[in-house]
């Protein structure tokens, strides 16, 4: 007897709900084995293939049997083994077979066929062959749909090995959504195949067939959805965990490739089997060369070296260090390659730079010091020729200076071509010179400083300009001037300063009458201990006049002292003793409070209110508490700060621009006006004058020097006023001393004078006896 089943209305829907669920699956982790495959090399690609077919063709299997499973029989049915595990054969067979084919051989349309054909084969085969493990069934078949069914196989297995090799997606690489949308096709696909299969299939069962090596569909169940779970689960274990191991190695390699030093690996032998792109620009032939052929031999010995090594660029300086890698059965060694060739090249010039003169490359103050410490520390005799250029600040003023250094450089020839090869030139900085040697002969050292000095008789020619200078110089000698260099150098300083005092253009040795200035100095300094207690110290000021109107609009104060044994002592003498002892803080704000003072003085003797300036030390304006100082000063006296003029200088203006102009912008904020004292003897420039919140712009007196008949003097202190009007600064010329100056100042426009031809410095009973009756109120 034979019951013929019809299989349409026989399906359990959550069994072929999970058997596309199964498809779905193994197409996505197709995709992702597919990537391995493709990317590896030897036999690791072998095993990524035999992973990729097996896990896709056992993948197939077990939807194909869920999906058997799924379909219904009125009566109890079994599967033969053999023939089961037959078709898990051929499944992973043409799985692998398909991967084999595209992987192994350049991508091609005929490779693509061959492996579709493979895989294709090994699918459908894998179905009919599970169907036909069916006990006790008989099974015929629909042509149509049998022919339909191997139509869905070879196509989908076409789609598979187009996408996962030689789509676009598999050159440049696809996202999740395009791996999903895949793998949701292939999916329906592989379903389809098997679906359209058992609907091609009439079963036809023999009463009376007995099971015998066949296996119960509940263990086959298990045993297929067991079997599919541990794949799956071992299958995206591994792709997660290589991927994790590629991308650390990706990011290692990276890393290595792109390191700019230069990085070799060695093997036990010292053989290197990797280099980075940066050491094989140095040595291309490094790969399979030991690492004695490529440096030098001793190196594996030492684990830090600094070598000349000859390179593909030339001779180069290479730092070569060494690193043991140890563990896991290694014994290999990494080798970091660092070319400091430009860095011992800016090694030498950093040390140059910091010994020599950068304009002159004469060898500089810090270069002198050692070697004078090194001359006298061997007890050798030492003398020292100190030079000064005369006049370079009036070659800078009146050509540029880039004139002035073209001039530095001129004349330092001219000294190097004057000096035998036994004595060192050096240069202090600006215009200063220095000549050592350590020659014994004193009469011979005078010679050449006079040598130096007749050097210069030649007019120089600066950017075509006939430029004539002098050298001042003076001479010390050790150890019979100086106990020590910094002395050796004091004292030749000193002389050369006595050279400038008698007319410049000559040479002066060091002596008692030097040292006995030197000894008045210390005199000086120990005076001012007990200087403002014996009240010393006084207060002159000076007129400040109106050219137009000859009236008086302000007075300068000015510090005098007189020593009680040596008498009065000019300021340009103590003034610079004070800032060096560090006093001209206390004495500076004593002088301020003594011109405040004065000034609410003569406002309580009904005076008219005029403008009180008083000079501002570089020292003092430089201090965080000279503001706090300033207003405590006008609070203790009452003086009304609109009518308090600082006198801050050219040269301390320009120090730390932007600190300057916010402490002046403050002094403003508070009323008081703000003028730049000796003006012209700094290095200013427009920009930054521009930007200083200055009143009042005054003209160093040193311009009026030799200045009737003198057109360069006249064109300078003519542009001097032109660019003050210019900012909308009054200018003020200071050490105006006849009428000629004061009617030529007149004539160019210039706002105040200042000078002995109106009044010499006098106290204020006699400012105000002479010059109060006739204060205008100029503000």
């Amino acid at each position: 007897m034979e019951l013929v089943v019809h299989i349409t209305n026989n399906y359990d829907l959550f069994l072929v709900f999970l058997s596309y669920i199964i498809a779905l699956i193994a197409a996505f982790a197709s995709i992702e084995l597919s990537n391995r495959v493709r990317q590896t090399m030897g036999k690791a690609k072998l095993v990524w293939l035999m992973t990729a077919g097996g896990v896709l063709g056992l993948g197939i299997w077990s939807m194909h049997f869920i999906g058997m499973l799924a379909f219904h029989l009125s009566s109890t049915m079994y599967y033969d083994v053999s023939l089961v595990f037959l078709s898990i054969v051929a499944s992973v067979a043409g799985c692998s077979a398909g991967f084999w084919t595209v992987s192994s051989a350049a991508p091609g349309k005929r490779h693509l066929l061959y492996g579709a054909i493979l895989m294709g084969t090994g699918i459908a085969s894998m179905h009919y062959i599970g169907m036909a493990a069916i006990r006790p069934m008989m099974i015929s078949y629909d042509p149509l749909l049998v022919t339909l069914s191997l139509g869905i196989a070879y196509s989908s297995a076409f789609a598979a090995l187009w996408l996962g090799f030689y789509s676009s997606f598999a050159k440049e690489g696809m996202g999740f959504r395009v791996k999903l949308a895949f793998s949701l096709f292939m999916g329906v696909a592989i379903t389809g195949l098997h679906y359209t299969g058992m609907s091609a299939a009439h079963f036809h069962q023999h009463e009376g067939h007995e099971g015998v090596g066949t296996v119960d569909v509940t263990f086959l169940t298990w045993g297929v959805f067991i079997s599919t779970l541990l794949i799956f689960i071992f299958t995206f274990s591994s792709i997660a965990i290589d991927r994790f191991v590629r991308k650390k190695s990706i990011l290692q390699t990276m890393m290595f490739d792109s390191a700019e030093d230069g990085i070799a690996i060695s093997d036990k032998s010292g053989r290197i089997y990797h280099a980075n792109a940066a050491l094989l620009s140095m040595f291309p032939e490094a790969h399979g060369q030991t690492v004695p052929d490529v440096f030098v031999e001793g190196t594996m010995e030492d684990s830090r070296l600094t070598l000349p090594i000859d390179t593909k660029q030339g001779k180069r300086i290479l730092e070569v260090s060494k690193h043991g890698i140890r563990g896991e059965g290694l014994e290999h060694s990494i080798w970091f390659t660092r070319d400091i060739t430009e860095k011992r090249k800016s090694e030498d010039v950093i040390q140059f730079m910091a010994y020599h003169d950068p304009l002159t490359e004469l060898p500089n103050r810090y270069k002198l010091e050692k070697l004078l410490d090194e001359w006298i520390a061997d007890g050798e005799g030492v003398y020292c020729i100190f030079i000064d250029l005369d006049r370079l600040k009036f070659t800078n003023d009146t050509l540029g200076h880039q004139a002035g250094d073209v001039l530095l450089k001129e004349v330092t020839k001219r000294l190097k071509d004057a000096l035998p090869e036994d004595c060192v030139l050096t240069r202090q900085g600006g215009d200063e010179f220095v000549v050592v040697s350590t020659c014994a002969d004193r009469g011979r050292v005078k010679n050449l400083a006079n040598k130096c000095v007749r050097a210069m008789n030649e007019p120089f020619s600066i950017n075509g300009s006939n430029v004539r200078v002098t050298i001042s110089a003076g001479i010390a000698h050790y150890p019979e001037d100086a106990r020590n260099g910094s002395e050796l150098l004091s004292y030749a300083d000193l002389a050369m300063y006595e050279s400038k005092k008698n007319g410049k253009n000559c040479v002066t040795e060091f002596n008692e009458e030097i040292r006995h200035k030197l000894e008045r100095t210390m005199l000086l300094e120990q005076g001012f201990e007990h200087a403002f207690e014996q009240e010393e110290f006084y207060v002159l000021y000076q007129p400040k006049v109106n050219v137009k109107s000859g009236s008086l609009e302000g007075v300068e104060a000015l510090m005098r002292w007189t020593h009680p044994s040596v008498g009065p002592v000019s300021p340009v003498e103590f003034i610079p003793i004070m800032e060096e002892k560090g006093m001209i803080h206390s004495v500076g704000r004593w002088v301020l409070k003594e011109a405040c003072r004065q000034w609410v003085r003569w406002i309580g003797e009904g005076k008219e209110p005029i403008v009180m300036g008083v000079n501002i030390s570089p020292l003092q304006f430089s201090r965080e508490d000279f503001i706090p100082s300033v207003q405590e000063v006008l609070d203790e006296t009452g003086m009304d700060p609109n009518y308090l003029e600082l006198e801050l200088t050219e040269s301390s203006a320009m120090k730390c621009e932007a600190d300057v102009i916010v402490i002046l912008d403050r002094l403003r904020e508070m009323g008081i006006k703000i003028s730049l004292d000796d003006f012209g003897t700094g290095y200013s420039s427009f920009r930054y004058l521009k930007a200083l919140p200055v009143e009042i712009l005054k003209i160093d007196r040193s311009f009026l020097e030799d200045f009737e008949g003198n057109e360069e003097q006249e064109a300078i202190v003519r542009s001097m006023i032109t660019l003050g009007h210019n900012l909308n600064m009054k200018v003020l010329v200071e050490g105006v001393e006849d009428a000629y100056q004061m009617d030529w100042l007149k004539r160019e426009g210039c706002d105040l004078i200042q000078g002995f031809y109106l009044s010499r410095p006098d106290t204020a009973e006699a400012i105000s006896a002479r010059w109060m009756n006739i204060a205008a109120v100029s503000n």
